[in-house]
């Protein structure tokens, strides 16, 4: 497997961008300390020990060691691992994401079909997987499982406490590739990348035609030809921004 060194210290990452954030730790001024499990950077070491709790809970139990990704269950992460080492990798067809297992293929599948199985029985709305439908229910119920252990904000959404919690650490993982501005969550960057003379958040990096959606993004891919787009295409390639979560 190839992996990437640094020369100044000699610590080896698995790609070029967490390399890259890396380095960031050796130029001056750079803030100094480094999450080794996903490579967020902090100025203080106390906002860094808060922030890995973060990837302690008891939600997560396991990680891998190759990639710092964390799982629910030791079978997950199994199967996971056969990813790394090449036995199994299940490819979209319509956007060449590769995923661990055909379960999650076919998950994935229906963002390109518009296939939503799953019903909501307080409101009629419909969701492609049945995990999606059980965080929508909680606007239905107030159910809010996830708080916050700086100050005690409880959220329904687990996303929502992990971008409350960067209001704690400082951090702000998403930056904009024109200006490199930095912001906390994904929608405050989509807000941003449109005071950009317009520009849409999605640029085809085949013919630069800008996309206000993903899945615009995704039809209009639909209109190269295959031997047009790369074999080592992929949609996140034509995202306007950074994110490094």
């Amino acid at each position: 497997m190839k992996t990437y060194g640094c020369e100044l210290c000699g610590k080896r990452f698995l790609d070029s961008l967490r390399l890259r954030m890396h380095l960031l730790a050796h130029s001056a001024g750079a803030k100094a300390f480094v999450c080794d499990q996903c490579g967020a950077q902090f100025s203080k070491e106390d906002a860094l020990e808060t922030h890995r709790q973060t990837h302690t809970g008891t939600d997560m139990a396991v990680f891998c060691l190759l990639c710092g990704k964390r799982f629910q269950a030791q079978s997950a992460l199994q199967q996971h691992m056969e990813v790394h080492a090449g036995v199994r990798s299940y490819v979209c067809s319509e956007c060449n994401r590769t995923f661990p297992s055909h379960t999650a293929l076919k998950r994935h599948l229906r963002s390109h079909t518009g296939d939503h199985p799953y019903e909501c029985e307080f409101c009629g709305s419909c969701f492609r997987d049945e995990s999606t439908l059980k965080s929508h229910k909680r606007i239905h119920t107030g159910e809010k499982p996830y708080e916050c252990n700086g100050c005690g904000k409880k959220f329904s959404l687990k996303h929502q406490l992990e971008t409350h919690y960067r209001v704690h650490t400082g951090e702000k993982p998403f930056e904009c590739k024109l200006c490199h501005q930095r912001s906390r969550d994904y929608s405050a960057m989509i807000k941003h990348l449109r005071t950009h003379n317009g520009a849409s958040p999605y640029q085809c990096t085949i013919c630069t035609e800008y996309c206000p959606s993903l899945s615009s993004m995704q039809k209009h891919m639909k209109g190269h030809k295959p031997e047009e787009i790369p074999p080592d295409w992929r949609i996140e390639k034509t995202y306007l921004y950074l994110c490094y979560v």
